[in-house]
């Protein structure tokens, strides 16, 4: 099916043209801003015309006509979680300075779609795209796609090949086990993500290892796997605390799900931090917010993105980037595992 987008500027062109009184020739030179022997009084009765029909050039087209759209793409699992709000941000700002632009699409974790909104992003041939999240999968579902120059960025852990932006996510939970140890924790629950998820692995990596450094045992009754959200959260702990299951420690693999599982515990009456102390991860705005304040281990999400366009640049300009530009971490302790 032939696409009749391209036909679209011509008739707003001759439209445009008519009222003037002038050819569409004339018309796309003053819009373009073309260097032309073109009367100031002509260039006038065009942006007049121009105006009142409401008429813009397609820039789409373009740019695809000049071989570059300065548009990049961001596929973020869901918008609505806070962590990719500043991760969005930063990579906007960034992309806006370098006189780029952002398209966001919401992929759900589900490769499916994420497989989908490449091949889209692809036909509308952005110059990058930049996954955030964390890898789905192995990433199996994008291991065969021809890309073709199109600039590629990892924000987290990825098994693609291309430069990644990111925190040691292990490294992360162990910090956080740490804490939860040092505040007198023998049984930590662990409310972990969809065993599918590179993110998760990472970070279960993270917490199994820091329970076998402090010589805690290893009760699988205490990982429950989940979404990142609140009711996640909510509905594991709640689980684990019906079945009887001793913890007196939270570890969340976001701060989402610490948040539900804070409601689970006071629901069921034990007191936080008292009798049991929770931490989360990301350090998302709501953490300070809600009582008692979350304990979360912190980095720079806004700092993501906008190194993720540095690294576009980088590629754009033929510098070979680094494969990892990685970042620093830190707990920021709060009243939820502050025992007293």
């Amino acid at each position: 099916m032939t696409d009749p987008a391209p036909d679209a500027p011509a008739k707003g062109a001759k439209a445009v043209a008519q009222r003037a009184g002038v050819s569409v020739t004339t018309v796309s030179r003053v819009l373009r801003g073309q260097d032309v022997a073109i009367s100031e009084a002509t260039k006038q009765r065009v942006l007049a015309a121009a105006k009142d029909l409401r008429y813009r050039p397609n820039s789409l087209a373009v740019a695809l006509r000049k071989g570059h759209t300065r548009a990049i793409g961001l596929l973020v699992p869901d918008i609505a979680d806070a962590y990719f709000h500043q991760l969005a941000r930063g990579l906007e700002d960034a992309a806006q300075e370098a006189g780029y632009t952002v398209v966001l699409c919401n992929t759900d974790r589900q490769p499916a779609k994420e497989r989908s909104y490449v091949e889209l992003l692809a036909d509308q041939q952005v110059e990058a795209i930049v996954f955030a999240g964390g890898g789905i999968d192995e990433d199996a579902h994008l291991t065969d796609f021809p890309w073709h120059g199109i600039h590629v960025v990892a924000i987290g852990p990825h098994r693609l090949d291309c430069p990644s932006v990111r925190v040691d996510d292990a490294g992360t939970i162990e910090l956080a086990v740490d804490h939860l140890v040092e505040q007198g924790s023998t049984r930590i629950l662990c409310l972990a993500g969809r065993p599918t998820w590179l993110i998760n692995k990472e970070r279960l990596r993270g917490y199994r290892q820091a329970v076998e450094r402090h010589g805690l045992a290893l009760d699988p009754r205490l990982v429950r796997t989940g979404d990142f959200s609140v009711e996640a959260g909510y509905s594991s702990a709640r689980a684990a605390l019906g079945e009887g299951v001793e913890f007196d420690g939270v570890m969340a693999f976001n701060d989402y799900t610490a948040i539900g599982a804070v409601q689970a515990v006071t629901e069921h009456g034990r007191r936080v931090p008292e009798d049991v102390v929770v931490v989360g991860c990301d350090d998302i705005p709501i953490s300070s917010l809600v009582s008692p304040r979350l304990t979360s281990v912190s980095f720079p999400q806004y700092e993501f993105g906008r190194a993720a366009m540095e690294v576009i640049l980088e590629m754009a300009t033929g510098e070979v980037a680094a494969p990892v530009r990685q970042f620093a971490y830190h707990l920021e302790v709060r009243e939820s595992s502050r025992r007293p």
